[in-house]
């Protein structure tokens, strides 16, 4: 499995900007982001994705937490945001995660079909 959350970024192989954790969640600044502004959240449990989200009451819980902060964050310092995640074929990474992003457009995603 190729997953840079579980292999590099929970165990802190690769260090990135974090801007909120909890021992179940931590949100970060994107490494390669896709817009201006691009904070990414996730599980530190692996999950495949929202499809496989096992309603656990303290992951809902700090998840909610964590889009809570990140959103409040975004819309004092710019006014507004987009969360998103994407699942199955639309995930670059097998692992849970939300984007909460806002201003222009950085890398154009190519359409899986190509």
């Amino acid at each position: 499995m190729n997953d840079i959350y579980c292999q590099q970024i929970i165990p802190g192989k690769l260090k990135v900007d974090i801007v909120f954790e909890t021992n179940l969640v931590m949100a970060f600044h994107h490494t390669q982001p896709y817009w201006e502004h691009h904070v990414v959240i996730i599980p530190k449990a692996h999950i495949d994705s929202l499809s496989n989200y096992p309603n656990n009451a303290d992951l809902n819980r700090d998840f909610f937490e964590a889009i809570r902060v990140v959103t409040k964050m975004f819309e004092t310092n710019f006014g507004a945001c987009r969360i998103s995640s994407n699942i199955g074929n639309y995930q670059t990474s097998k692992h849970l995660h939300w984007y909460v992003h806002y201003g222009k457009r950085l890398v154009l995603c190519q359409d899986i079909t190509d």
